[in-house]
């Protein structure tokens, strides 16, 4: 192959990159990492079918609908495929910047990187991760499970753990209003 002819090969390979929505995964954007990561649980029975809960993890439009915060702007942008976007914007163009797919099985489990919230600018920096697990208990009921993995060991970390650990109750408890129609 000439040098030409790999030139061309390496600048279409950067176009179509650059303008698909995924992209690699970067691992040094993660702070932690082996078998004793930092990481907490949280789970809820949802009264909806798991292939609609599902969908309100993977989906934007089904997201919005489930999610529908009070007030306040909610871009989602979600490419169901690993390296694609996974970004919930809770004013229209901050929350989960550059966010991504990490792995999912259709109805069963997704994985996502995660970043702190802007204000906490030292773990922002770095991404921690996400694996939420769907269980149909029957054909109307859904149990997730949501384990947050990855937080480092310096101390602003501290705050960050502390934070999702209240922040996907709430996220738990608006799905469950959208989802069931109880909002």
């Amino acid at each position: 192959m000439s040098p030409l002819s790999s030139l061309l090969s390496i600048l279409a390979a950067a176009f179509l990159l650059s303008t698909s929505m995924k992209r690699p995964i970067e691992s040094n954007l993660f702070e932690a990492g082996g078998p004793d990561v930092r990481s907490f649980v949280c789970e809820a029975t949802l009264q909806a079918p798991v292939q609609a809960v599902f969908r309100a993890w993977t989906s934007p439009e089904a997201f919005v609908r489930a999610y529908a915060p009070q007030g306040g702007e909610l871009r989602v942008d979600m490419d169901l495929s690993i390296g694609g976007a996974y970004e919930w914007l809770f004013d229209g163009r901050t929350g989960s910047n550059g966010c991504q797919v990490l792995s999912y099985v259709p109805d069963r489990m997704l994985s996502f990187s995660w970043n702190a919230p802007p204000d906490q600018a030292a773990s922002r920096a770095k991404h921690t991760w996400v694996v939420v697990e769907f269980e149909a208990l029957s054909a109307s009921s859904t149990k997730l499970r949501l384990t947050h993995l990855g937080f480092g060991s310096a101390p602003h970390w501290d705050e960050t753990f502390a934070y999702f650990e209240k922040a996907w109750p709430y996220v738990f408890t608006q799905m469950r209003k959208g989802l069931e129609g109880t909002r």
